[in-house]
């Protein structure tokens, strides 16, 4: 099944909303003090918005937490929400991080590893490595997030990018451009990748499933809903 969602912040600079939350989301959450301040206020707000929370993004500072400080978070979003994929960056010391979380969660629970460029300087540094460690671990409560923003342009060449897809739970989808930046709409005319026919090759050549989340820039997020709507009639056609 593909789900279509809308990147949502709460608790960033002065984006905490109450009012007009979509009705499917990526709950992403900035700094866990954010989250531990305003947690039932937040949790409060998508039970009176009936909103789906598809995928929540953990905070930034994830790692630099206790364990227990986040898997306690996990828990009460997943019992709140019913949300079982969250996303983390692979900042160092993720690898001794991951088996602790899986094993502190609910069973049902999914991390997800988003891939960075090699010029990140992450612990993983490409989708592969990430890849790699998901086999070796044979962890089947991690997947990996594939960030179209974020990733070198071979990671979509047809001879690797159905492998990827094996191992991928959640996709970010957004453009980027010299001279424009990063996580800009998915189907700008400005951008370097063709992300409609990206989609396309994933949905229907290569019959993948999981959740499209959509994560744009600040100055583009009023293009969200409408992107939203239109990315799901192409992958509703089926």
């Amino acid at each position: 099944m593909i789900n279509v969602s809308i990147s949502y912040g709460f608790g960033k600079d002065d984006r905490y909303y109450k009012e007009n939350i979509p009705s499917s989301i990526q709950l992403a959450l900035y700094k866990y003090e954010n989250y531990q301040i305003n947690s039932d206020d937040i949790l409060h707000s998508l039970e009176e918005n009936n909103t789906k929370v598809r995928v929540t993004h953990l905070p930034l500072d994830t790692l630099k937490r206790p364990r227990k400080d986040i898997t306690t978070m996990v828990n009460e979003i997943f019992e709140r929400t019913g949300c079982v994929k969250f996303v983390i960056h692979p900042n160092k010391g993720i690898s001794s991080f991951i088996p602790e979380f899986t094993h502190g969660v609910h069973s049902q629970v999914i991390l997800c590893i988003e891939t960075f460029g090699w010029k990140g300087k992450k612990e993983f540094r490409s989708p592969l490595e990430i890849v790699e460690y998901l086999i070796w671990s044979d962890n089947r409560n991690a997947k990996m997030v594939i960030d179209t923003s974020h990733i070198e342009e071979l990671w979509f060449d047809n001879k690797i990018l159905p492998f990827l897809l094996k191992y991928t739970s959640v996709i970010h989808l957004s453009n980027r451009a010299k001279g424009h930046g990063q996580h800009l709409p998915f189907n700008t005319p400005v951008g370097d990748l063709n992300l409609v026919r990206f989609v396309k090759d994933v949905v229907y050549r290569y019959n993948w499933e999981g959740d499209f989340v959509l994560e744009y820039m600040a100055e583009y997020q009023h293009k969200l809903q409408k992107n939203a709507t239109y990315l799901e009639s192409l992958v509703n056609k089926r």
